[in-house]
């Protein structure tokens, strides 16, 4: 059992968190984990992905679909994720099916708690009928932090469960991991849950990608401040973070501005979805008038496959962590 386990949370949650787990440790050891498991030996391997993050990990994840396909040659790959990371994933030729569960932790919507509560529960109790279809190999939940779905596992056909124990329920897990105590590359420690099975995967052999519509470079082209000098190089700048906490202050970005405009040949293009990132971009404009032709605000005038279109084209986008970073 979990005598050693890392809870990844304040205390107002960990304590909370190891008494739930005395009892899933119980479970786990004397029930859980003798249940019967699916004989999936003479089948092709069928691997269920679990994330309850947001765009970002959904398309970090995906660049690890190549390896898992290459390495267990004719799998099938199924990924439940919130209904929010669907523009990333419908277009992935790598998996099979995407099963919608919209975990009520991760729900950034401006719906209300309880409604976020209700969806949480519907998604669940849909999820679970979809999954019941099948028998997997393995399951593979990447979530250390909050919202793991390890809820999910005694409902399910898998014969080998893999996963963090950080936010409990841990004890359901065949493979419980922890985080380290220094820093790490949030892909590594993703990397180490596909070891058990049989995929191994470096951060060096990692290559970025993205699917696309071809459109979306059209309706880029259509976009207004299109029609800025070809000559001119693209630096992207996105300021913005899921957590606000973890936003930069306008000086930063002004001083960085000032450098890029008076020492290159770039303009800058300000990309994001907040009212404070629209504010940055007209204080930049009034600031550096001398430079305002060159700074372009396409806050909430982007799609995320325009974005994408547009960072193919950009010579450096300076970001924190969002989506347009992992891009």
């Amino acid at each position: 059992m979990g005598n050693h386990r890392k809870y990844c949370a304040p205390r107002s949650v960990s304590y909370p968190l190891q008494v739930l787990d005395v009892f899933a440790d119980i479970y786990g050891e004397y029930i859980y984990k003798k249940r019967s498991r699916p004989d999936t030996e003479d089948s092709a391997p069928a691997v269920l992905l679990l994330t309850s993050g947001h765009l970002g990990d959904a398309l970090t994840l995906s660049y690890l679909f190549p390896f898992i396909k290459d390495q267990l040659p004719g799998c099938v790959i199924d990924v439940v994720a919130g209904s929010w990371c669907d523009p990333i994933l419908v277009n992935n030729p790598y998996i099979r099916k995407i099963i919608h569960l919209n975990h009520a932790l991760t729900n950034r919507s401006l719906k209300s708690k309880a409604a976020k509560w209700r969806e949480h529960f519907r998604t669940t109790r849909s999820a679970i009928r979809e999954l019941q279809k099948e028998a997997y190999t393995v399951s593979i939940d990447i979530r250390f932090s909050s919202a793991p779905m390890h809820f999910l596992l005694p409902f399910i056909q898998v014969g080998k469960t893999i996963g963090f124990g950080s936010r409990g329920l841990g004890g359901w897990l065949d493979h419980e991991y922890f985080l380290p105590d220094t820093e790490f590359h949030h892909l590594d420690v993703i990397t180490d849950l596909l070891k058990p099975a049989s995929v191994h995967v470096s951060l060096s052999q990692i290559k970025p990608y993205f699917y696309f519509p071809e459109s979306a470079g059209d309706a880029l082209a259509l976009k207004p401040g299109s029609d800025k000098p070809p000559g001119k190089r693209i630096v992207l700048i996105c300021p913005e973070s899921g957590s606000p906490s973890h936003f930069l202050p306008d000086a930063f970005w002004l001083k960085l501005a000032q450098r890029i405009l008076s020492e290159t040949d770039c303009r800058l293009i300000v990309c994001g979805q907040q009212a404070s990132t629209k504010e940055l971009a007209a204080k930049m404009q009034a600031e550096m008038p001398r430079y305002a032709s060159d700074i372009q605000d396409t806050v909430n005038r982007l799609t995320l496959y325009e974005l994408a279109a547009l960072a193919s084209k950009a010579a450096v986008a300076v970001t924190i962590d969002s989506l347009p970073a992992h891009l």
